[in-house]
């Protein structure tokens, strides 16, 4: 019994540990879609909201983290100008800004990858360089969906 408990003990000490050694995973990313699959990127599902109805769509996502939480200086829920449906708004940084001008301004016609505590949440087409430090995540989203979605962002932001 005393060597089943030292064992236990010796292997919740080294969970511990490696737990406490392992990266943070950032809960805010923004990656590139690719078109194909790579060895560079990761198979993950982006579901589309119609109604009732769920449409999933797979898209490779390049691992590499272009801008993540520390580039955000803020997110808030706003409607929509045309529809009056929740977008989520993100102000970035003064750094953050110049980073997200030049991820845009270089990868025009591509797709950005919105990825939030691992999930795909959105893949918009990038159509020209957005160099104003503003953003909009929109999405078929319920206000409380939006709401939570931009407290996990000002979570990630704050640190909690």
């Amino acid at each position: 019994m005393k060597t089943l408990v030292r064992l236990l003990f010796t292997c919740v000490v080294a969970l511990a540990a490696l737990a406490a050694n392992s990266p943070v995973r950032p809960i805010f990313q923004l990656r590139l879609a690719l078109d194909a699959p790579s060895g560079d990127a990761e198979q993950m599902v982006l579901v589309h909201k119609s109604g009732d109805a769920a449409q999933p769509e797979r898209l490779y996502v390049q691992k590499k983290v272009l801008l993540d939480q520390t580039a955000l200086k803020s997110a808030k829920v706003i409607a929509d100008k045309r529809n009056g449906n929740p977008l989520i708004e993100i102000a970035f940084t003064a750094e953050g800004k110049e980073r997200f001008a030049e991820v845009t301004r270089k990868n025009v016609g591509r797709r950005l990858a919105i990825v939030i505590e691992g999930r795909l949440y959105s893949a918009p087409s990038i159509r020209t360089e957005i160099p104003g430090g503003r953003a909009e995540i929109s999405g078929s989203f319920s206000e409380p969906e939006a709401k939570e979605l931009a407290a996990k962002i000002n979570g990630s932001v704050t640190g909690r």
